[in-house]
């Protein structure tokens, strides 16, 4: 599944009204009209674990130095490779996108993207894992057992509707804290049963809010988001096996 489908697939979940504690439950929170306006501001953040080679993200292609430390891995200049599809898309004059991002250019010249160069941790320690840590913490060489997002959450102004929801099988150190944030597993864990996909469940959920048109409403946008997540993850976790056998039965 695309990223862009798993985020419509989730808005559509949590914008339902019921949203999922952890991977045993749900917990209904409100009408999805009341809960999520069309122009609710929402903060979306990507961590990209592994690595980011930043240099071959966004080009310095004015730079001689860029070409001579790395002959063999260096994106071209724009206009300046045999085959248009390795050339730098340019970006300033000085800096070029790497091709394969092309679908990111109407963002940058519409001014709704921008790059920051140059910039990270003054803690060099050299851990891979600990950069991680710092950067979610939001406080580098001071060990903290909260994340930043989470932190933020209880800053917010009063009043304000917050529903926070993360993307994954564990949730992160970013989002660790006193704030409650829900957890939205994806892969092998993201099909998982939960008690409400039950056929008895389903059939006493469909009898207690059939009298109650605002909460049936809820709950049954929140059932075909399920189905539609499920459905999707099934798809993809087939087409990326290409049905070959899963670790745990080799």
């Amino acid at each position: 599944m695309k990223r862009r489908q798993l985020l419509k697939r989730t808005a559509l979940l949590t914008a339902s009204g019921l949203t999922a504690i952890g991977t045993h439950g749900w917990a209904w929170r409100q009408p999805a009209k009341a809960a999520i306006s069309a122009n609710a501001p929402r903060l979306i953040v990507v961590f990209l674990r592994g690595a980011a080679d930043g240099l071959n993200i966004v080009v310095p292609y004015q730079e001689a130095q860029y070409y001579e430390a790395r002959p063999n891995i260096a994106i071209a200049p724009p206009g300046q490779s045999t085959n248009a599809s390795e050339s730098a898309l340019d970006l300033d004059g000085q800096f070029g996108l790497h091709p394969a991002l092309e679908p990111l250019m109407p963002a940058w010249q519409s001014k709704e993207l921008a790059f920051v160069h140059a910039s990270g941790s003054s803690v060099l320690s050299r851990s891979h894992f600990q950069a991680q840590d710092n950067m979610e913490s939001g406080t580098p060489g001071n060990a903290n057992n909260t994340g930043w997002l989470n932190r933020l959450m209880a800053f917010l102004p009063n009043g304000t509707p917050t529903q926070a929801v993360n993307i994954g099988t564990n949730l992160p150190l970013i989002f660790t804290g006193t704030e409650s944030v829900a957890n939205l597993a994806v892969g092998r864990a993201g099909n998982r049963p939960l008690p409400i996909d039950r056929p008895r469940l389903q059939t006493a959920f469909d009898q207690l809010y059939a009298n109650d048109p605002r909460l049936s409403q809820v709950y049954n946008e929140a059932r075909t988001a399920r189905d539609i997540l499920i459905a999707e993850l099934n798809e993809e976790n087939m087409a990326a096996s290409r049905g070959a056998p899963t670790p745990q039965q080799f």
